[in-house]
């Protein structure tokens, strides 16, 4: 690639590499080590929007010394766009020389947010003790079927797979990929989690009533991808140790979001680099809110996959 080329990568491209989740577990596992270490720039992501609550536009940064790749993501997530037929999720990644800061690379971000979004989640389960058996997945969505996907592959041990999802048929759908495990679509959230010692919460609109996860494994681990949509503040207040993966980014949108919940425990940084032990009885809570390090992370090795297969095109730029 010339200093007047950029690499153009849509979602064709990045399906075609074919990466695994072990190999997208581990580079985020990698970023979160460099993390621990101080050697990540990840600023609070600002927002905007231009269709009121029901949509956000979000401006991501990241610089990872270790590797040394700096890059943005500008991600959309428009709730409306479900009764149209289009994606919830749209988005750009743009990849910089850190030498130069010459822009050297654009990237579906919506293929890197899917992925990403449940590669953490990945990572969490790889440090938090514990065999789980019974998977409870809340909100069956893209992210919800992604996570089984992951959850499977860090955990093949699970016997059993619950689901729940407001939209007729779609809990059955992700069910359907559960291979031979023990399946059963819920009546509602709370059935949903009955039992789980591992819950994941995937949805986009708030529950009401939340769940307070009372009914879950005592020891279960429990994954809200939604913030606090759908888990409500006991099951909070009841974990014995509660991480996000960015207290900055918590702290930024602590009032619009989590208003009234615990202060955070650790970070998932801490726990990766063993700085924090998890406990392995009682129940675990880890609120991963996706950030910008994330993003990078993957489309780093994406380009590096790319760059090997001879992937993408280059179009003239500046």
């Amino acid at each position: 690639m010339s200093d007047d080329q950029m690499l153009v990568l849509n979602r064709a491209d990045l399906v075609g590499l074919g990466l695994s989740w072990a190999e997208i577990i581990d580079v985020l596992e990698d970023a979160f080590l460099q993390k621990s270490r101080g050697l990540v720039q990840n600023p609070p992501k600002p927002k905007v929007t231009s269709r009121g609550d029901s949509a956000f536009i979000h401006a991501m940064p990241a610089y990872l010394g270790g590797s040394d790749r700096i890059g943005i993501k500008w991600v959309a997530g428009y709730e409306g766009n479900h009764a149209k037929g289009l994606p919830y999720i749209y988005g750009a990644v743009i990849m910089n020389d850190a030498e130069t800061g010459r822009p050297i690379a654009l990237l579906d971000g919506g293929w890197i947010t899917e992925m990403r979004t449940p590669g953490v989640s990945g990572v969490t389960m790889r440090h938090v003790p514990g065999d789980p058996k019974h998977l409870a997945i809340v909100g069956c969505g893209l992210q919800g079927r992604r996570h089984l996907e992951v959850a499977l592959e860090v955990h093949p041990g699970l016997t059993r797979v619950t689901a729940y999802d407001y939209v007729d048929g779609v809990a059955q759908k992700l069910l359907d990929n559960a291979g031979d495990r023990a399946t059963r679509v819920a009546d509602s959230p709370t059935d949903a989690v009955e039992g789980a010692d591992l819950v994941i919460t995937t949805i986009t609109v708030p529950l009401e009533p939340k769940i307070d996860c009372a009914n879950t494994d005592p020891n279960a681990l429990l994954l809200p991808v939604d913030y606090a949509d759908a888990m409500a503040q006991a099951a909070f207040d009841g974990a014995v140790i509660y991480s996000v993966d960015d207290p900055g980014q918590y702290n930024s949108v602590i009032d619009m979001y989590f208003s009234g919940l615990p202060k955070p425990t650790t970070d998932l940084a801490s726990v990766v680099s063993g700085k924090v032990e998890v406990p392995t009885t009682g129940r675990r809570m880890f609120l991963n809110m996706g950030i910008a390090m994330d993003d990078i992370a993957l489309s780093s090795l994406v380009l590096e996959r790319a760059a090997a297969a001879g992937v993408g095109r280059y179009i003239e730029f500046p």
